[in-house]
Parts: structure tokens; sequence; C-alpha cells
């Protein structure tokens, strides 16, 4: 009885075992660890929890495109005027997004080598 009263609890939860492990990729398993949920186990969205994965990821998107801006207008005090190298490397920034701002910021900001 206590066991049958404990199983019943457990599937009426919002977290139940996964068997799938690829349904959920970085950015979910990243927001369900923000909720407090162990991202190994399977969780019920809901409404409210795909408008801030939404916003997550528009979030996401902005910071790569915002490195590849960055990227693409420095040229290293007039070093790099090749639209091809720029071109790729804003590529390359918008691949990396937020670890492109900290090194845009530690060597191109602080070391003033964009101009």
């Amino acid at each position: 009885m206590i066991l049958a009263l404990y199983l019943n609890k457990f599937l009426a939860s919002k977290e139940t075992f996964s068997s799938n492990e690829n349904d959920k990729d970085g950015v979910k398993s990243l927001y369900l660890y923000m909720i407090g949920y162990n991202a190994q186990y399977y969780y019920n969205f809901t409404i409210k929890d795909y408008i801030f994965l939404a916003v997550i990821y528009m979030t996401t998107f902005f910071i790569s495109v915002g490195a590849a801006y960055l990227s693409f207008t420095c040229t290293w005090n007039g070093i790099v005027t090749n639209v091809y190298l720029r071109l790729f490397t804003a590529i390359f920034a918008f691949m990396l997004g937020p670890i492109y701002i900290i090194w845009y910021f530690l060597v191109n900001y602080m070391g003033k080598m964009c101009g």
C-alpha cells in the first residue's frame, strides 16, 4: 500500500525518469538546472517554460550577433583590412559568442587593439 502511494506520487510529479537522453539540448538542460530540476529526468514543459526558453535563445542569438559585429568592425589598428579574413573571424566569433566578447574586452578593448 505504501509502495503504491509512493509510486503514484512519483508518477504524478513533474519530474519522472527519462529513458531518452537525446530529447534535451544544452540550453534546455541548463534551464532545468537553473530552476532546480535534474536534467537527466523527464520534465513536463509548460507554456511558461517555453517562453523562458525563447527568451534565453533570443538572448544568446543577440549576444552572438553582437560578437560577430564587434569582430567584423575590428581592424586591429589597420593591420587587417581584408574583408574575407574579417568575415571569417566574424563567423568564428558568432559561433563562440560570449567567449569572444570576453576576449574582445580583455585584448581588444583594454589593450586598445581595435581602432
